[in-house]
């Protein structure tokens, strides 16, 4: 198994899980007087900076490996 692997699975669990509890929390305690619309616009904001998190962290590991892996010839 490559280095960084295991733990950037890890955080990618701890993270998509936070963004769910995270979205719970804030519809059911914090939103009350808020309208559905913004509601809304609160996920959409927390899913896209949880996307922009592991996409940075993958983007950075694939790089790195994927030019290893083709320079040894691996498919």
């Amino acid at each position: 198994m490559p280095p960084g692997l295991g733990s950037r699975v890890i955080v990618s669990i701890i993270v998509l899980f936070g963004l769910l509890i995270f979205s719970i929390i804030y519809v059911a305690f914090f939103a009350i007087s808020f309208s559905l619309f913004q509601k809304i616009a609160v996920i959409l904001v927390a899913i896209l900076v949880a996307i922009a998190i592991l996409g940075a962290m993958w983007a950075s590991w694939g790089i790195k490996y994927g030019k290893e892996w083709n320079e040894k010839g691996c498919k």
